[in-house]
């Protein structure tokens, strides 16, 4: 006589929880081989074998609809089926460790800072996982203007860890309600721009100048979706505001620091 078992007999027996069991009847997945006169499930041996078939196939990492399909169709060639898993298996794979890399570049470029604007991560984390593609499209770009010959100079520095701490203590100036002539918001831009000379002077011949003369609006031109600004709209026109008081300053009669006072 073929043993059978109620839900909490046949979950004990298989390691499986009640409330799965549940699942997998609703879905269809793994039927009770009968239900009681009160609507109890009951399960049996070939519900044994069944529930084999079905922890296998999870195994292998196939979602419960493919589980399902194979359920319903027992004929179709489970070889083929690994073959396949396995292909996708191996791109997930992948994926898992590009993330685990771009995860773990975050933390080493966050690291001993004070404190990161979530934003400012997300852009980060968005710039690395497109990191082969934006630095394909400077390159195809690069002659397009003067904006994109200079960022393709600069873009990798967006990445590192300066330039994520600076970013971070600029925003922290702006939240604080600091004006763009204040002295720590000057001397604070000042140590960007010392960073970025090595990279940018030996670009800034006079044809460039002129360019850059004549270039309409906004310091901050380039693709918006792969090189998407840490800063809003309302603090990229303070960071502007900031380099044109640095301008300002270094303009002979207008220096901040005139002994005499005089225009």
């Amino acid at each position: 006589m073929e043993r059978k078992y109620s839900i909490g007999e046949f979950a004990k027996l298989t390691g499986m929880t009640e409330r799965t069991l549940r699942h997998y009847d609703q879905t269809g997945i793994l039927k009770p081989a009968e239900l009681t006169e009160y609507g109890h499930r009951v399960y049996n041996n070939r519900s044994i074998i069944q529930l084999q078939k079905i922890l296998v196939l999870k195994f292998l990492d196939l979602s419960l609809g493919e589980i399902l399909a194979y359920v319903e169709s027992p004929e179709q060639d489970l070889a083929q089926t690994m073959v396949e898993q396995k292909k996708m298996l191996l791109e997930k794979q992948k994926q898992i460790d590009t993330v685990i890399q771009t995860m773990t570049r975050v933390q080493e470029t966050v690291s001993g800072a004070d404190s990161v604007d979530q934003e400012l991560l997300l852009v980060l984390i968005h710039a690395l996982k497109n990191e082969e593609v934006r630095q394909r499209w400077l390159s195809e770009h690069e002659s397009d203007s003067v904006y994109n010959r200079l960022h393709s100079h600069t873009a990798e520095l967006e990445l590192g860890k300066e330039m994520t701490v600076w970013a971070s203590k600029m925003k922290q100036f702006i939240h604080a309600g600091k004006e763009p002539s204040d002295p720590d918001v000057l001397a604070h831009t000042k140590a960007l721009l010392s960073t970025l000379k090595p990279e940018v002077e030996p670009l800034l011949n006079k044809e460039t100048s002129e360019e850059l003369k004549k270039g309409e609006g906004s310091l901050f031109k380039s693709n918006p979706y792969l090189f998407p600004s840490a800063f809003n709209k309302e603090e990229e026109r303070f960071i502007e505001k900031v380099i044109h008081e640095l301008i300002l300053s270094n303009v002979p009669g207008n220096q901040k620091d005139d002994k005499n006072g005089s225009l």
